[in-house]
């Protein structure tokens, strides 16, 4: 993957930074000691409100609700600012692919996330451009405990393009922090996201970091909170930040 020094440094550094926290909150349980994670059934559903991390300002509400439970989870995303886009789908994938992907969107929703099972995903519409996954990454740790971590390599495509990308998520689970945003106060396990990853050929980004903090409550069976930033290099080296976001949970069903 691109700039393995850089890459190593910033984990380095987010080790360091939860290692200065000396203890943190107890984490939730169920009778039987493990902690208990809310299952996917149909109807809940997560609002959040997005917030752009430099100017404070709202860019955007959306709602996030489970329409099908089955092989795979589908979760509708709905968004306040989106407009009727038609999508171009790539043809790579398994026969699901065109099950879920062979639609356009009418105005209003965003394309549909899809986990395949429950905490990993293939489709994700999170990021500016839609992410579609050759094997299935996890969206939070597969242990809810701290201290748990891993590092997926796979590949990506984005809607009207077939070229497959390199996608290098390592994930690291932090600690147990007490959380509190629109929607209430939660417990949630603070873990932290790297990405290392290529834009297309025909970009002239390079050198693409991605790096994100996510406190999942699981409760509710989601994030509560989510921050997301990054950063590039271009064809002549400079480096470029992207723009940086934040969610926060509103309410939940």
């Amino acid at each position: 993957m691109t700039m393995s020094t850089r890459r190593d440094f910033i984990l380095s550094a987010a080790a360091v930074s939860a290692g200065c926290v000396e203890r943190g909150t107890k984490a939730p349980t169920s009778t039987g000691g493990a902690v208990k994670l809310r299952q996917p059934a149909g109807g809940q559903s997560w609002q959040y409100v997005k917030h752009d991390v430099f100017t404070g300002a709202i860019v955007d509400t959306q709602t996030n609700r489970v329409s099908s439970v089955g092989q795979a989870i589908e979760i509708e995303i709905r968004s306040e600012k989106t407009v009727g886009t038609p999508i171009k789908y790539p043809s790579w994938g398994a026969p699901w692919w065109h099950k879920y992907l062979g639609r356009d969107p009418s105005a209003g929703p965003l394309p549909n996330e899809i986990q395949k099972p429950w905490g990993m995903v293939l489709v994700d519409p999170h990021w500016a451009e839609l992410q579609v996954y050759k094997t299935p990454i996890p969206l939070w740790p597969s242990e809810l405990r701290p201290g748990w971590s891993t590092t997926v390599d796979t590949y990506y495509m984005i809607p009207g393009s077939e070229e497959t990308m390199p996608w290098q998520l390592t994930m690291r689970a932090l600690r147990w922090e007490s959380v509190t945003v629109p929607a209430g106060h939660f417990t949630a396990l603070h873990y932290y996201n790297l990405i290392d990853f290529r834009f297309t050929n025909v970009s002239e980004r390079t050198a693409a970091l991605r790096q994100e903090n996510i406190w999942f409550a699981p409760e509710i069976g989601r994030w509560v909170k989510r921050e997301s930033y990054g950063s590039f290099r271009d064809d002549v080296g400079t480096e470029v930040t992207e723009d940086s976001y934040r969610w926060e949970l509103l309410s939940w069903t």
